[in-house]
């Protein structure tokens, strides 16, 4: 088996730009917006949401809060070039996304979230913080993949069909929770939480080579270290299983998606 990744590595996905285009493009951020990503990660999705706060009056605020030091100063790094070039101002705030956010009402024009509700007990209490924390006539994205469709182009679909599923139902060690299938039922967790739900939209992530740094190799690595350590696969058949996704690699037959849902929410008056 893979030594073990470090900390980061095991809390945060291989960064897939496409997909946080697509988040920034839902978010719809502006000149001058001021912007909350919650569970920010390595700052992937503030990337592509900086552009969009150049402009106006002066420059957007982009602020990133995640719980993890070590995954801030990832995305630091990441954002560094866009404080240079002046694009946003940045903030990152380490802060438990289980506790009440550490900002006054209606502070944010924008607020993003992506996979993070599975790994908390109270799903909806975040949601519910995020929308406390939006102004009105502002815009919060809520987004999550859905572990339970994680497909894998593989030489026994037996065997990825079980592993998959007991993936998607493993709680990893920093997870509070887990909810592998939280993606399809957003719209239920935004509701409950008092959001007002304006639209539902889906993304396939996909991924067509079996290399490190790849999101399909990411996944493939997680989930064999996941299930060897909790006993729900043993060594050989999980090596067994990475060596037929590099053969299919090799033959240019290797394939990896996951479905990414996404629901767009304002904020409901009270």
């Amino acid at each position: 088996m893979a030594d073990e990744p470090d900390d980061v590595d095991a809390m945060v996905e291989p960064v897939v730009p496409s997909r946080h285009r697509w988040l920034a493009g839902l978010l719809g951020a502006g000149p001058g917006d001021r912007v909350v990503d919650l569970g920010c990660g390595t700052g992937a999705s503030l990337v592509q949401v900086a552009p969009d706060l150049h402009g106006g009056a002066g420059p957007g605020v982009a602020v990133g809060v995640d719980a993890s030091l070590a995954v801030l100063g990832r995305a630091a790094d990441a954002l560094a070039p866009a404080v240079a070039a002046g694009t946003a101002r940045v903030l990152l705030v380490q802060a438990d996304l289980k506790d009440r956010l550490p900002f006054p009402d209606a502070v944010f024009d924008r607020v993003l979230s992506h996979n993070v509700l599975e790994c908390l007990p109270d799903p909806e209490g975040l949601a519910a913080e995020a929308g406390r924390v939006l102004r009105p006539g502002g815009r919060l994205v809520l987004s999550h993949s859905d572990f339970d469709t994680l497909v894998f182009a593989s030489e026994d679909l037996d065997l990825t069909r079980r592993l998959v599923r007991a993936y998607c139902d493993a709680q990893q060690p920093w997870m509070d929770a887990v909810d592998g299938t939280i993606g399809r039922r957003l719209a239920a967790v935004a509701g409950r939480a008092g959001l007002d739900v304006l639209d539902v939209q889906a993304k396939v992530v996909l991924d067509r080579t079996f290399v490190p740094g790849g999101l399909g190799w990411g996944y493939a690595h997680n989930l064999a270290q996941t299930l060897l350590a909790s006993g729900e696969a043993g060594p050989g058949e999980l090596d067994g299983w990475l060596a037929g996704l590099r053969r299919l690699d090799a033959q240019g037959a290797f394939l990896f998606s996951v479905n990414d849902y996404a629901v767009i929410c304002g904020r409901i008056r009270r």
